[in-house]
C-alpha cells in the first residue's frame, strides 16, 4: 500500500466522504420506505378487516350452533358442488345417508374469494330432480372461490344443513 495515500483513498484514488456516506443510507433507507410503503398500501385494500360482522352476538349463541352442528351429522347428509363453466351454472346435489335425493328444501350458497369480500355474493338454487339443485353464477372468474352452502326448509327455519367448500375455476 502506498504510504502516499489516504485512509479515505481507495485504490482508483477516489475518496470516501461524509456526503457519499449520507447519499447511500438515505438510498438504503428510501428503498425500504417505498417497499413497506407498498406493502402496506396492499394489505390494507385487500383486506376489509373483518372476518365477521357479529361476532358478539355469534359467541353468545355458540351453543346453539354445536347443537345445530349435531343435528346436522345425526342427519347424514352429504353433498357435491360442480360449476360448470360452458353454462355458467353451479350445480348442487344433496343427497341423504341412504343415497336418495334430499327434496323440498330451499338451497342458497354465499360465494366468495377466500381473501377478499369485493366480489362476495349470494345464489339462490332451484330444484332440478330429486336432490339436485342448480344455479346461475355467471361472472365467476378463474382462480379459488369459497362456496357456502345452506339447505333449510323455509327461509324462517334454522339451517337443516351447511357445508364450506373451496372451488377451483381453471382459467
Amino acid at each position: 500500500m502506498n504510504s502516499a495515500m489516504t485512509r479515505s483513498e481507495n485504490a482508483s484514488g477516489r475518496t470516501l466522504s461524509g456526503r457519499h456516506v449520507l447519499f447511500g443510507l438515505l438510498a438504503f433507507f428510501g428503498v425500504i420506505v417505498v417497499v413497506d410503503s407498498f406493502m402496506i398500501y396492499k394489505a390494507v385494500t385487500t383486506f376489509g378487516g373483518l372476518e365477521t360482522t357479529d361476532a358478539y352476538r355469534k359467541g353468545l349463541a355458540y351453543n346453539d350452533r354445536i347443537a345445530l352442528a349435531e343435528a346436522q351429522a345425526k342427519r347424514g347428509w352429504s353433498d357435491e358442488i360442480v360449476y360448470e363453466a360452458e353454462t355458467g351454472r353451479l350445480r348442487v346435489s344433496l343427497v341423504d345417508r341412504q343415497g336418495d335425493g334430499v327434496s323440498g328444501v330451499e338451497v342458497k350458497a354465499r360465494v366468495s374469494r377466500p381473501a377478499t369480500d369485493r366480489f362476495d355474493r349470494t345464489v339462490w338454487f332451484t330444484q332440478t330432480a330429486p336432490g339436485a339443485y342448480e344455479a346461475d353464477a355467471t361472472g365467476i372468474e378463474p382462480g379459488w372461490w369459497t362456496i357456502q352452502i345452506t339447505a333449510n326448509r323455509s327461509s324462517e327455519d334454522d339451517a337443516l344443513y351447511q357445508a364450506r367448500h373451496r372451488l377451483w375455476i381453471k382459467p
